[in-house]
């Protein structure tokens, strides 16, 4: 053992208290540090004089067996308990990390002011002791904050999906009850035309709601369950674009089909899918310009391409086209027109996510936008 390492082993040991001390009076007054003034003088110095102390054994005995290393004195049990309890009181890790620079240095401040040198193999132990000790405190403080952030999207989620259980059934109650009072022969034409209105605006909720268990449905399933079964494409989507004709009559839609369109997909998301691309294709297409829809069947999978020629999606947007509360700019100028809340296309790639099909965009003011999705026939 040198003269020097026995000189600064002997100095902190003896002086431990008073590096102690010092630190806290340090941390106290420090004013990034506002939390530690709250702190009664026990819970301040925690498992802060163990590190200290393991510290001072492990420089005691250099390169002997029962020495630590400084990582291993900074990610001890007793260094992470001690981040454990900074963060159960509240520390953000910038206070942690400058409690722990405080104390290095009251360390070096003291050696200086004894005339003990500081370097070598004694400075690289204690150096790299504190440094490890603030990785720790950063990878606690993560997994912290990460548990922290799953809970609250938990506790997001299921307020949603009980949120859209509840309001299913006062909607439902709603939507009959307009559709009893639009069969009555004694209607005034002024009455029809209030319960037309309450209808639609009972549908367009009816479908926000159903967007939203379905957001819910996604992120819990790490994708949107589906129960696939043999199905036309060419049936569905030859009833989705009549159901849209009817719905919007100013609009034309055109579809046509080349090819066998049978397969195992999942019916009701199929109508789902092809519901919101031709009903978005609507939104974003002036009544002159028809919307198109076609289906072309090949030996191993479907194609289904929709186009409008309303304003371009900007290039900027295409790559988080997809993304759930997603917009446009140009969306805003039809809001008024729109049945979501932004989530129409997210829904639609989980569609074709779950049965392991692809989806791609296209969209140029000479070409119009196309939204192309490939489905094979056995998903």
């Amino acid at each position: 053992m040198s003269h020097t390492l026995s000189r600064i082993t002997v100095l902190l040991r003896e002086r431990s208290e008073e590096i102690m001390g010092r630190w806290m009076v340090r941390v106290r007054s420090a004013p990034k540090i506002p939390r530690a003034r709250e702190l009664t003088d026990e819970e301040l110095r925690d498992y802060t004089p163990k590190l200290l102390d393991d510290l001072i054994d492990s420089l005691a005995q250099p390169g002997a067996p029962d020495g630590a290393s400084g990582p291993e004195i900074g990610s001890s049990k007793a260094a992470k308990v001690h981040v454990s309890h900074r963060i159960a009181e509240g520390y953000t890790l910038a206070e942690e990390l400058r409690e722990l620079g405080l104390l290095r240095s009251v360390i070096v401040d003291l050696c200086a002011r004894e005339g003990v040198v500081l370097g070598g193999e004694e400075a690289q132990l204690v150096h790299s002791a504190l440094d490890e000790v603030m990785i720790t405190a950063a990878v606690e403080y993560e997994h912290t904050s990460s548990a922290d952030l799953r809970r609250d999207v938990a506790l997001h989620e299921l307020f949603i999906a009980v949120l859209g259980h509840d309001l299913r059934n006062p909607l439902s109650a709603i939507r009959f009850a307009t559709a009893a009072l639009l069969k009555r022969e004694d209607v005034t034409t002024a009455a029809a035309r209030l319960a037309q209105r309450i209808a639609a605006s009972t549908d367009r909720a009816v479908r926000m709601v159903e967007e939203l268990l379905d957001l819910t449905r996604i992120r819990s399933h790490h994708g949107l369950p589906v129960e696939p079964e043999p199905v036309d494409l060419r049936a569905i989507c030859q009833r989705v674009v009549e159901e849209l004709e009817l719905a919007h009559p100013e609009h034309t839609l055109r579809f046509t089909a080349h090819g066998d369109g049978r397969g195992t997909w999942d019916p009701g998301r199929m109508g789902q899918l092809l519901s919101n691309l031709i009903g978005n294709a609507v939104d974003y297409s002036p009544p002159e310009e028809p919307v198109q829809a076609e289906l072309r069947g090949h030996k191993k999978d479907v194609v289904i391409e929709v186009t409008n020629r309303g304003t371009p999606i900007p290039p900027e947007l295409l790559p988080v086209l997809f993304d759930p509360f997603r917009r446009s700019e140009q969306s805003q100028r039809v809001v008024q027109r729109s049945k979501g809340l932004g989530l129409g296309l997210f829904i639609v790639k989980s569609i074709v996510d779950a049965h392991g099909g692809s989806i791609q965009v296209t969209s140029t003011l000479e070409e119009g936008t196309t939204f192309r999705v490939t489905l094979p026939r056995s998903s």
